[in-house]
């Protein structure tokens, strides 16, 4: 038979393994952001700038995972190179799937932006097309 103390100090690490679980879970599971959905594009922003709204009429702002497109002219700051062209880019793109999305939510970034992988399902060459792929763009802008 086992000492009482080896006993008691299992039972302790499995505890311990329990709650460090529950915790991790807890704060990766942001219930802010939506699960999967499927979203309607109303405006393109930019070349990685999405709003989108659902039937319901919640709306965001959505950028893309993996995606860092050169920013448009905003206010008195000028329009970086290729910012419009990536653009009219990503405009077609999302006319091309008319306008229907599926986002899937990655995280917030420090602006509180949602960053997510979105996807449509175009009638173009290639059929379904992904927009944004996890990668090189992280939420640090």
């Amino acid at each position: 038979m086992k000492p009482l103390w080896r006993t008691s100090i299992i039972l302790t690490a499995i505890a311990g393994a329990i709650i460090t679980a529950i915790l991790i879970f807890q704060k990766t599971n942001q219930s802010s952001i939506a699960l999967t959905e499927e979203w309607t594009a109303t405006q393109v922003i930019d070349g990685d700038s999405i709003t989108v709204r659902q039937t319901d009429g919640s709306q965001m702002s959505v950028e893309l995972c993996g995606i860092d497109a050169p920013e448009v002219k905003q206010g008195e700051v000028l329009a970086q190179p290729l910012a419009n062209e990536a653009k009219q880019k990503l405009q077609l793109l999302v006319a091309t799937a008319d306008k229907q999305l599926m986002v899937i939510p990655v995280e917030k970034d420090n602006k509180g932006r949602t960053v997510a992988e979105v996807m449509a399902y175009g009638k173009g060459e290639t059929g379904a097309t992904r927009f944004g792929e996890v990668g090189s763009k992280t939420s640090d802008r």
